[in-house]
């Protein structure tokens, strides 16, 4: 049940976010990264796709924990204790991954930005690695 009520907690915030996006960044109310700071359309760009993607995985989150339920599969719930926190990371994943591609089909990606599945760990000759 740990799915349906985690999902339907996520719908619900998609929902309030789709009807009422954030107008400016704020830190307690609405999506709030480095990209999605760059510019105003950026920022509306992202406040509509993280509610778009709140809604879809947290309504697969309820079906799933529906499919979980009338199987009888309950029991295993620290196996769903260990994995619904997944769903909750992926909005945050494919918002970063379309404000990305949008700004830089727009030319306006920073150039200061690093992309995280480019970064390479590297050693660093004269220090140790711990």
């Amino acid at each position: 049940m740990i799915y349906v009520a985690c999902g339907s907690i996520m719908a619900v915030i998609g929902i309030i976010w789709l009807i009422s996006p954030a107008k400016k960044p704020n830190r307690i109310y609405g999506y709030l990264s480095y990209l999605a700071q760059v510019n105003k359309d950026s920022f509306k760009f992202a406040q509509r796709r993280v509610s778009l993607y709140c809604i879809l995985f947290g309504l697969i989150q309820v079906v799933i924990g529906l499919i979980i339920h009338y199987l009888n599969w309950d029991r295993y719930f620290l196996i769903w204790l260990l994995t619904f926190y997944l769903f909750i990371l992926l909005p945050i994943v494919f918002t970063e991954k379309s404000l990305k591609s949008f700004l830089s089909k727009r030319h306006e990606l920073p150039h200061d930005y690093v992309d995280p599945d480019q970064v390479k760990r590297q050693r660093t000759k004269g220090f140790r690695d711990r």
